[in-house]
């Protein structure tokens, strides 16, 4: 079988500047080079130390495509008139260059990465025999967004990162095109995501940090958002540590915004200095080391996650997660493998009866650590993600 797997405009394959949907790529074509089932044509944004890594792969092709554009911004602004004036139309450098080398190929399946937009020109370009398929890794393509039907009639398999998503689609789609609709659930580095036995990681990092081995770490990593919780969290915190002084925050990320920091930054500013850290986002290969000082990870997310790839990558350290019942996050949490709180009014309350009933009682810690991580390497681990796929496409 022959597959061309469309990746998006923003990063690189090989996923040599992260991204969450470059490093699930990056697992298919590992995977298949552990057990070649598929001839993969990629095609990406250029870059040099990409290519480089490239080099290595003997069952995938790499097709690298310029995106440098002298009509970017004419592009950029017509893109938005016709968005808003709700017309079908899209046109960036990427997916024309990418288009005009796809017709001198033939694939038993071309698979496009979270870009809904791309599916009308390259149906129109390629023809109705081209069987496509859409990987969506965000709640895009649901009955609130314009066009979503056409788009889903178009595709031959719409392949959605959880059920929460796959519902999204299938309400929006034609009777006749719900079937499109499957589950693919992403994939973790289980060798890179794994508990560390070794308690001098956890202690050097502890004191690189300044953290004396008594306190209780509390951990958020990700965005620095309102709308991951991370302002409520604060709160709870600041509630739960003048029960239990032993407490300590650590928040891993940055402000994506400034409208994020003006909200969330007064409020640290409220808790005492000695009972907080605040860390720039570390590099990915490093994450699982600065997580290990976690006595429980609080991903207290509001919005509806499609997925939730940092719930999935803590429960596969065998941590206590506290979380929410937000968008797919039940159905990666389960029973028994974690803490879930519901949203809505007074959250900051239910959060800090939650922070306070694991931090007194850690046997229930690690059970639920132990049950996280065992649900998480039957569902997430990276092997058989190739399989699994080509299931979902038959």
């Amino acid at each position: 079988m022959k597959i061309a797997i469309i990746c998006t405009e923003k990063r690189p394959v090989p996923a040599v500047q992260g991204g969450a949907v470059e490093t699930l790529v990056d697992m298919l074509i590992k995977d298949n080079e552990q057990n070649p089932q598929v001839e993969f044509d990629v095609y990406s944004v250029e870059n040099p130390s990409a290519k480089r890594q490239s080099e290595q792969f003997q069952h995938t092709r790499f097709f690298y495509i310029r995106t440098k554009d002298p009509f970017k911004h004419l592009r950029d602004i017509a893109n938005r008139l016709f968005s808003k004036c709700h017309v079908s139309f899209y046109s960036h450098a990427f997916l024309t260059r990418t288009i005009r080398k796809l017709k001198h190929q033939k694939y038993d399946w071309i698979i496009i990465e979270n870009r809904p937009r791309f599916i009308k020109s390259l149906r129109r370009h390629l023809g109705s025999e081209t069987r496509i398929a859409l990987h969506l890794h965000n709640d895009t393509l649901n009955k609130e967004c314009y066009g979503a039907r056409s788009i889903i009639h178009m595709c031959d398999r719409v392949l959605s990162v959880s059920s929460y998503i796959n519902k999204r689609v299938q309400a929006a789609a034609s009777e006749h095109d719900k079937w499109k609709a499957r589950v693919l659930y992403n994939r973790i580095d289980t060798a890179l995501f794994r508990p560390s036995y070794d308690d001098r990681s956890s202690s050097r990092i502890r004191k690189q940090c300044g953290i004396t081995e008594n306190r209780q770490v509390v951990l958020y990593y990700g965005r620095l958002n309102v709308g991951k919780g991370v302002l409520e969290l604060i709160k709870a915190f600041a509630h739960a540590r003048l029960v239990t002084p032993a407490l300590y925050l650590v928040l891993l990320g940055n402000y994506p915004h400034k409208k994020d920091q003006k909200k969330i930054q007064p409020a640290l500013d409220l808790l005492p200095m000695d009972s907080y850290l605040l860390m720039d986002y570390i590099n990915h290969n490093e994450l699982p080391a600065y997580l290990s000082i976690a006595d429980m990870i609080a991903l207290p997310s509001l919005c509806n996650e499609a997925f939730g790839l940092t719930i999935a990558e803590s429960m596969l350290l065998g941590k206590t997660v506290i979380t929410t019942n937000a968008g797919a996050i039940p159905e990666l949490i389960g029973t028994g493998t974690g803490v879930v709180v519901q949203t809505g009014s007074n959250i900051d309350m239910r959060l800090t009866d939650a922070l306070l009933r694991c931090a007194a009682h850690p046997e229930l810690r690690n059970q639920l650590g132990a049950n996280a991580r065992k649900a998480a390497l039957h569902r997430f681990r990276a092997d058989g993600y190739l399989k699994e796929l080509l299931k979902r496409l038959n």
